[in-house]
């Protein structure tokens, strides 16, 4: 019968209820059920639309803004944001905010509702799910996806045309960011999610996108404009915003075989080096000449092309670079690249200083607000421990994430209790399988009475089918939700086989290494491995993911995978991985060395695993002649009395800002490493500004933003010098000590 409902409510939004003309609310929900992916229409029934809408339509009404069709129908009226889970925002808080903007205007709108964010929540890292915006409310902490989503949620629920923007990769340091676009005056402007300004167009990270390669954002549905498409897909279309924010170039990639001739349809990445890896940012077919273009900003990505099991590499440092199908899949050869990223160019805030000071005071009622709420998931935890007080119940909770325990409901705990048989197992026992939104299952699942992994596969292939179209962003769907409609992608069919293992008493869990189940052989077929050693001549030890990466190469269509190693924890030195079982096939070991001024120097091994056999790879980290120049030079003598002569650390550190958080965190983690230097480490706040101004000043940083991390010499001489947002800060130290 559910997955009856699930037919009928699709085929309800595609054809008239009536004989009459449809209303304009029906309109909008044909229109968002037309586009929706598979997850959302599995997990809400058509009254969640039909409500959610209705309020749209409603504060559409009550403000009374002037907004673009095109922009309400692909910026205001869908739910969805991202990734996170679809939850009751809207209907919940459109009421409160509209009275909280009534006579602003939109642009002084936009900017309350962002304070009112700062009041929800503040940032926090934390793991890779995203949680939806009252799951962001409750926990009253998000990372900045988190934030953002929070934002924009809150933006759209008054009826302010917004977005998500994104760099997938920095440029000049590892990791990424997210914040908020919202259409003002016809234009679109930015603003730091739950990081309120004075006003729109300023935020800390500017310094930081002006280094960007490349801005992302998805627009729901088939979006027409004026912004270069990555792709477009059955659900939503994702734009590049780059030229919104820094000078750029349209980068065209002509792929040419051995004899210099154009290759048609060969497949283009376009990659920006980061945390180890060349990560894809996007990825196009050449058209008849061979050709594919992305608009960039200003340095270097990298261009991997491949057809036919042909493959080939380059730095993109122009506005036409060429790449040669030179390599065969399972050729053996070394390759380095120098990347280059762009210059910092920060974006002028143009808010006066009285501003400032006015905006300042504003967030730290803010903080006193939010830090007063109520906050967390400890009444939902405390009478589930209270109702089972024993050791299964303590494991159990223990077995979820912080994240988790945050926001788990209890009928979710109570069902994962019901099912332990005995000691509780977290292969058998744990509700979590990847980071899908966790619903009861264990009772539903159960009770379908399978036995085996093989009786498991055999029922899956009768009643699940495999849907790989209609979920192009990867959204997680919880089991219940796959057995109630019957359909899923590779992702959550496999989520799903874990979850069903799991509720017939067996253990089961996704494949470390590539993300998937483990089906019976008849599902899936044993894959041949072999072993790989890697030899490292270094003192160091460099770390997967932040220093080096493995990555498979396919050779039916060229595409590249990065293989998951080493043990569930934040940093794996390269000795504590090798040597390593790998399925056979073709690999590139990818290192880099980052510089002080955000280039890398990257070196590549090329390298077939065989079955049964063991494989040798070298782990070259190259090195740079002259790397610690002298940045600069600042006024050492008033801090001779705490440092005495030689090399110090100098810090100037801001309190809550997401940078700031970052910074003092990597040096929260250095706390060994600096014991061990034995040199001074001062962390200044310098009420005044005037240590920020000096070293700023000393290393001909225009920009005055916090936090700055320096390392000086009683005779005053700078060697290094890190400002704003860096997550590669500690890394830099602890490469650069050594050599002080």
């Amino acid at each position: 019968m559910r997955k009856l409902f699930f037919l009928l409510a699709a085929l309800a939004a595609l054809v008239s209820c009536g004989s009459g003309p449809k209303t304009e609310s029906e309109k909008y929900v044909d229109f968002l059920y037309a586009n929706m992916p598979w997850p959302d229409l599995a997990a809400q029934p058509m009254t969640y639309w039909q409500a959610n809408v209705d309020k749209t339509l409603e504060v559409r009404e009550r403000m009374g803004w002037d907004i673009p069709e095109r922009e309400f129908r692909h910026f205001v009226l869908p739910l969805r944001v991202n990734n996170e889970p679809l939850d009751d925002f809207r209907t919940l808080y459109a009421d409160t905010l509209c009275a909280r903007v009534e006579g602003m205007s939109i642009g002084e709108a936009a900017l309350e509702i962002n304070h009112w964010c700062h009041e929800m929540a503040t940032y926090q890292p934390s793991d890779g799910r995203t949680s939806s915006p009252l799951q962001t409310i409750q926990r009253g902490v998000g990372r900045c996806g988190e934030e953002s989503v929070l934002a924009v949620a809150a933006l759209r629920a008054v009826g302010i045309p917004a977005r998500q923007v994104y760099t997938p990769r920095w440029a000049h340091t590892d990791d990424n960011h997210a914040w908020v676009e919202v259409y003002v005056d016809g234009k679109w402007q930015f603003m730091g999610a739950c990081e309120p300004e004075p006003r729109l167009n300023m935020a800390w990270f500017t310094g930081p996108v002006s280094r960007a390669l490349i801005l992302h954002t998805k627009a729901f549905g088939d979006y027409q404009g004026d912004e270069d498409v990555i792709q477009r897909t059955p659900c939503y279309t994702e734009i590049n915003v780059i030229r919104g924010y820094v000078p750029a170039r349209r980068s065209v990639v002509t792929v040419l075989d051995k004899v210099g001739k154009p290759v048609k349809d060969a497949r283009v990445e376009f990659k920006i080096y980061n945390y180890g890896e060349y990560y894809t940012v996007a990825a196009y077919q050449t058209d008849r000449q061979g050709r594919a273009a992305l608009d960039m900003g200003c340095g270097d990505m990298v261009a991997w092309a491949a057809k036919d099991g042909r493959f080939g590499l380059a730095v993109i440092d122009s506005e036409a670079v060429t790449v040669t199908l030179d390599h065969a899949v399972g050729e053996g050869f070394s390759l380095d690249l120098d990347i280059v990223p762009p210059a910092e160019d920060p974006l002028p805030s143009g808010a006066t200083p009285e501003e400032v000071a006015r905006n300042a005071g504003r967030l730290k009622a803010e903080d006193a607000l939010r830090e007063a709420r109520p906050k967390g998931n400890a009444a939902v935890l405390d009478a589930f421990l209270a109702a089972h007080d024993d050791a299964n119940a303590r494991a159990l909770v223990a077995s979820l994430s912080a994240k988790d325990r945050g926001d788990v409901t209890l009928d979710v705990l109570e069902d994962a209790y019901a099912h332990i048989d005995g000691v509780f197992d977290p292969l058998r026992d744990c509700p979590r399988v990847d980071i899908e939104p966790l619903k009861p299952y264990f009772a539903e699942l159960s009770a379908l009475g399978l036995q085996s992994r093989s009786e498991i596969v055999k029922w899956m292939a009768a009643n699940i089918r495999l849907d790989n179209k209609h979920n192009p962003q990867g959204l997680r769907m919880a089991p219940i939700d796959v057995l109630h409609s019957g359909k899923a992608d590779r992702k959550n069919r496999d989520i799903f086989y874990v979850a069903l293992c799991r509720a017939s008493g067996l253990e089961e869990q996704l494949d470390p290494l590539t993300g998937y189940a483990s089906m019976d052989p008849e599902e899936r077929p044993a894959v041949a491995k072999g072993m790989l050693e890697v030899s490292y001549d270094g003192q160091d030890a460099p770390e997967y993911y932040y220093q080096f990466t493995l990555t498979k190469i396919f050779p039916a269509t060229g595409e590249t995978r990065l293989c998951t190693v080493g043990e569930d924890s934040d940093h794996n030195p390269w000795n504590s991985i090798f040597p390593l079982e790998l399925e056979e096939g073709y690999y590139m070991l990818t290192s880099g060395t980052r510089l002080a001024d955000g280039s890398v120097l990257s070196h590549n091994e090329f390298f077939t695993v065989t079955a049964g056999e063991t494989t040798q790879v070298p782990l070259v980290m190259r090195k740079a002649e002259n790397q610690l120049s002298v940045l600069g030079t600042m006024d050492a003598d008033r801090f001779l009395p705490q440092t005495g002569r030689g090399y110090y650390m100098l810090a100037v550190l801001g309190e809550r800002d997401e940078p700031s958080v970052h910074a003092r965190r990597q040096l929260e983690t250095l706390q060994p490493v600096l014991a061990q230097w034995g040199r001074p480490v001062l962390i200044e706040a310098d009420a005044d500004g005037s240590i920020l101004e000096m070293l700023c000043s000393g290393v001909k940083s225009e920009s005055r933003q916090k936090p700055v991390v320096t390392i000086c010499d009683s005779f005053g001489r700078i060697v290094y010098f890190s400002q704003g947002y860096n997550t590669s800060l500690a890394e830099d130290i602890k490469r650069i000590l050594p050599q002080l």
